[in-house]
């Protein structure tokens, strides 16, 4: 390979895995403001919202926080004498502090010391005091995280310095405790924005082909695991009743939300109901034994679990009453219904054949060994729609 043709190549990864980044960047923001504003509409609740950022490794809701710091307040003020000056130290701020927006709340913690202030232009007041508090500086911020709730804070009061020293306030010794909380934020107060951008990725081993191959592969990997983490919880909290309302509307929101993030749509099926009717010639002494009988005999076709090998739940019964003698034994008849929801037809008329199919199919090979009338079928096609059952791990 020529150096040419090696730089094309790598040029091509470099390009590749770009794209993927900036692709996985772009759905993780996306799928965030989408979450968010469904937990705003009040579709989902706090707790499944919170759960799936988690499993998707996105930025948390955001939370409101109360930080704190200790610091030292000093400030020169008129006061009519010193036991006053002192009383305002202990107990009271300036009047300027609490003004700011955003709001930052000072609490006096003790007294360092309180002093006649220096001479002015050579004319001394002694009405004026220096007073000097170690005090509390408490603000509120929303944030994801505690980091960027102290980072925000400190911002916060870093920004209030110039407006508090033209006042003739100093604030000073920062030092920052830690956030208090978090205390939920307000549904409606929570923004749907996604995350900072990013910036531009930055790629290392620019002339290193396997280098450039290892990172394009991971890249789209990491792109696909997304993809799938996002599709598999939002098909568990489908399957899990974690939404609720009727289930097909829910279901179009779930495969709407998947729709918007480019993810595939969630399977449709037909819903099919197919009843049979079949009457057994049993052995029995009594209707009542002969029914109890059928129904053991039945057994094998009854579910309420829908899988692979069998995706249907069935049931069936019969009416003691109904059951004739018949020379040494019974005639009992026997329905038994199929609810099934099928994939993969066109058409109702093919869903229709296809579940004829698997319900005699299915009744068979439980009457194998049973003395049995024809079976009669009767199919009804309820609907279509996405899938009953979803299987997270699957679709």
């Amino acid at each position: 390979m020529t150096d040419a043709n090696l730089a094309e190549q790598i040029r091509a990864l470099h390009t590749e895995t770009i794209a993927a980044i900036e692709h996985r960047q772009a759905l993780a923001a996306e799928a965030r403001s989408a979450l968010i504003a469904a937990l705003r509409n009040r579709l989902i609740c706090r707790p499944g919202c919170e759960d799936a950022l988690a499993t998707w490794g996105l930025e948390p809701l955001p939370h409101r926080w109360t930080v704190s710091a200790d610091a030292q307040l000093s400030h020169t003020r008129t006061h009519a004498g010193l036991g006053e000056a002192r009383e305002q130290a202990r107990f009271g701020v300036p009047d300027e502090l609490r003004l700011l927006e955003p709001a930052m709340a000072v609490y006096p913690r003790h007294v360092i010391n309180v002093t006649p202030a220096p001479a002015e232009n050579g004319q001394p007041d002694p009405r004026r005091y220096h007073i000097a508090v170690q005090v509390t500086v408490q603000t509120w911020v929303t944030a994801t995280r505690e980091a960027q709730a102290l980072r925000a804070a400190a911002a916060i009061v870093e920004s209030h310095l110039p407006a508090l020293a033209d006042a003739g306030l100093a604030l000073t010794g920062l030092r920052w405790q830690g956030a208090h909380g978090p205390d939920d934020v307000p549904l409606d107060d929570i923004g749907t924005n996604g995350w900072p951008e990013a910036g531009a990725v930055q790629l290392t081993d620019a002339d290193d082909l396997p280098a450039a191959t290892a990172a394009r592969d991971a890249a789209m990997q990491d792109l696909a695991a997304l993809r799938r983490t996002i599709r598999t919880r939002a098909i568990r909290a489908l399957v899990d009743d974690e939404i609720g309302g009727c289930y097909q509307r829910t279901a179009e929101r779930v495969n709407q939300f998947l729709a918007d993030l480019g993810l595939a749509g969630l399977p449709r099926a037909h819903h099919v109901t197919v009843v049979a009717d079949v009457t057994l010639r049993l052995l029995a002494g009594t209707a009542s034994e002969a029914c109890d009988a059928a129904r053991d005999t039945m057994r094998t076709a009854t579910t309420d679990s829908p899988d692979q090998a069998r995706p249907w739940t069935a049931y069936g019964w019969t009416i003691p009453e109904h059951a004739t003698v018949d020379q040494d034994g019974w005639r009992v008849p026997w329905r038994h219904e199929y609810d099934m929801w099928l994939r993969g037809h066109a058409t109702s008329a093919d869903a229709t054949a296809t579940a004829e199919g698997l319900v005699h199919a299915d009744l068979t090979r439980a009457l194998a060994d049973v003395d049995h009338t024809s079976i009669t079928l009767t199919a009804t096609v309820e609907g279509a729609g996405i899938d009953l059952y979803l299987d997270p791990d699957r679709d």
